[in-house]
């Protein structure tokens, strides 16, 4: 097998990336990463890889490069053995010391989708070792992030690859017999169906609206300032999203949905939405906590993006990894907590062992909101 890199999507011959999406898959197309690489060109550097075979390509990757220093780490750091005085200078150390270029094989925007295609399932065991190789060779990059979805190729990479965990991606199914909103409402105990009604009550006086290109231009500011309040408050990010994306998208993509909450004509909220066939991602949203703590934006969207996978004949909806016990008060659960860290030399790995078992999430509680019967 060949495998070719490439760092601007401009730079892939012909029309060797769409060889393989017969099936449309929206976050490795065309329109979606070239979007990204256009808006974010000071936070992340894409990486195309295409893989050949007799000069047919057989495979595509998407990945990305991106700067982490030590203080984005210190948060994710539990004091799971040992003293908080180790802890602490262990924090110590990697907000002063470390800053490093680490590469992603997936889009960090969206971690919870693969951002690969390979042709043949023979090749989807055995491609991963390459193509870890290649980046290390092209790029600055020595640490790569590697998510869950490439599981079944880790036994491949032996002592180079350590598992850490991840928060994980929050699920809800969406069963046939919710045939409205009302069938999931009734499905939930009678503690989350007043719960559910008293956000109905204090969100009541927010006005919902479609937001269409010309909204999004208008409203660019505004958006970026809401989701910087949310962004601030995670625990861990590897690089900041420009909301401008979503005016992009829109222009180009009938399946990606912004959605605005005003108050009295103000933009108070936005959720970003995204339909692939049965699933409903729910992507970034923006809030106004003062307005927030008021009129319960949040929850509201929650439970929209339930009635809209109802209404829509969905299966699923994919919450995201963020805020995972409040998630579970709707009805989500996790799925898959884990991810690895790659390096080429095994004894870096063996040796920040210990520091890596200690990134972890917060510990979080299940919420159970529907009935047992």
């Amino acid at each position: 097998m060949e495998y070719f890199l490439y760092k601007r999507f401009s730079a892939i011959p012909d029309d060797e990336w769409n060889e393989l999406l017969t099936d449309k898959n929206f976050f490795i197309s065309p329109s979606c990463v070239q979007v990204l690489e256009a808006e974010h060109e000071n936070e992340i550097e894409p990486i195309y890889i295409v893989i050949k075979e007799q000069s047919k390509v057989i495979g595509i990757v998407y990945a990305q490069l991106f700067l982490i220093n030590g203080a984005k780490l210190n948060e994710y750091i539990v004091n799971s053995s040992g003293g908080f005085g180790l802890v602490n200078k262990i924090k110590e150390f990697l907000a002063n010391k470390i800053s490093v270029q680490v590469g992603f094989l997936g889009n960090v925007f969206l971690s919870n989708e693969a951002s690969f295609k390979i042709l043949q399932p023979e090749v989807d065991k055995r491609f991963l070792p390459d193509v870890l190789n290649l980046i290390v060779e092209e790029t600055e990059a020595k640490f790569i992030l590697i998510p869950e979805f490439f599981e079944p190729s880790i036994p491949l990479l032996g002592a180079n690859c350590k598992e850490i965990y991840v928060e994980p991606d929050m699920h809800l199914a969406i069963p046939e017999s919710w045939r409205s909103f009302s069938d999931y409402v009734e499905a939930i105990s009678s503690k989350y169906k007043k719960r559910y009604r008293n956000v109905l009550k204090n969100s009541s006086v927010l006005e919902k609206r479609d937001l269409s290109p010309s909204d999004l231009k208008h409203e660019s500011a505004r958006m970026k300032e809401l989701f910087f309040n949310v962004y601030s408050k995670s625990k861990f990010n590897a690089a900041k999203f420009n909301t401008d994306v979503f005016y992009d998208l829109k222009l180009i993509e009938k399946n990606v949905s912004i959605f605005g909450y005003y108050h009295e004509d103000k933009l108070v909220g936005f959720a970003s939405e995204i339909t692939i066939r049965k699933t409903l991602y729910s992507h970034f949203v923006g809030i106004d906590y003062e307005y927030n703590n008021q009129f319960e934006i949040y929850n509201r969207m929650l439970f929209e993006q339930i009635e809209f996978a109802i209404k829509n004949n969905l299966e699923q909806i994919k919450f995201g990894r963020t805020a995972s016990e409040f998630k579970s008060t709707i009805g989500a659960v996790p799925y898959k907590g884990y991810g690895y860290v790659y390096h080429p030399c095994k004894s870096i790995i063996k040796a920040i062992s210990p520091i890596l078992s200690m990134l972890k999430p917060k510990d979080w509680t299940q919420r159970h909101p529907f009935k047992t019967l």
